[in-house]
């Protein structure tokens, strides 16, 4: 299988344009890039790539400078690594979960709900992957300086003083 194999495989099923380039990264590895224009395609191209056995390595997600976010969905097809960027608008918390498709996504998408209070629409799991529930959602949404950061602090201590107590 090779990207224009796939490339094939969605473009009928895509209803939004999108692009795709191949890229090759410092280590010599090949790996393509598609950019969707509808985050609901992140459906179809779930499904393209169920059906030739691959699976969801990992999703990235960061939040552009006007509010909106990007997640990345990184997908592997026998050693072919994809990535599929979906875009969603800054008043959009919502996208459709691919982990009924491909359970693989299943702590990716978790996380994405925990960290940046995005809802996976259709997750068949509503706990929480790794936060205490105490913790307010949304956590990566909240700012904290580079500087505070690399010292181990934050804008609030709820973080320090749960890890205090399991201490005690």
């Amino acid at each position: 299988m090779n990207i224009e194999e796939f490339n094939n495989a969605i473009k009928n099923n895509i209803v939004s344009q999108y692009t795709l380039h191949d890229d090759v990264d410092s280590y010599g590895n090949p790996n393509s890039w598609i950019k969707l224009t509808n985050k609901n395609d992140i459906e179809a191209i779930a499904k393209s790539v169920s059906a030739y056995k691959g699976r969801c390595v990992v999703m990235s997600v960061y939040r552009n400078e006007d509010g909106s976010h990007m997640l990345i969905y990184h997908f592997d097809i026998d050693g072919m690594l994809i990535n599929v960027e979906v875009p969603l608008a800054s008043d959009d918390k919502n996208f459709i979960s691919i982990t009924p498709i491909l359970p693989s996504a299943n702590w990716a998408e978790r996380e994405a709900r925990e960290m940046y209070n995005l809802e996976p629409v259709g997750h068949p799991c509503k706990d929480r992957l790794f936060l205490d529930p105490s913790m307010p959602k949304g956590e990566m949404a909240e700012y904290i300086s580079l500087s505070k950061a690399q010292v181990g602090l934050s804008d609030t201590d709820i973080l320090w003083n749960k890890v205090n107590e399991g201490i005690k």
